[in-house]
């Protein structure tokens, strides 16, 4: 089952609808998952412990910044490859403003 959901915004010269489509797939777009986050966060903490403190060489704090990067992005990879449900809509895409569809 599909969650549809429509809201309306004004700018300035008339209405345009918006509409988000959420599915029942764990697959969501990257940028609403905590992975990408807690990802992002312990990629640049690994840099910048690497520039302020002398335990390790600079440039195997950027090895490990890429490695990380790529752990996520192959696991993300992997939960979309598991995934059936088709893309997400987000935002207009030149659909008409004749209401939802039922």
């Amino acid at each position: 089952m599909t969650d549809v959901r429509q809201t309306a915004s004004t700018s300035g010269r008339g209405t345009r609808s918006r509409m988000f489509v959420a599915g029942e797939t764990e697959a969501r777009p990257g940028i609403m998952t905590t992975e990408l986050w807690l990802a992002l966060a312990s990629a640049a903490t690994v840099v910048i412990a690497s520039y302020i403190s002398g335990a390790f060489p600079i440039r195997l704090g950027w090895a490990l910044f890429a490695g990380i990067i790529a752990a996520y992005l192959l696991s993300r990879g992997i939960a979309k490859a598991g995934s059936s449900e088709g893309p997400f809509v987000l935002g207009d895409r030149g659909q008409s403003e004749s209401g939802p569809r039922g």
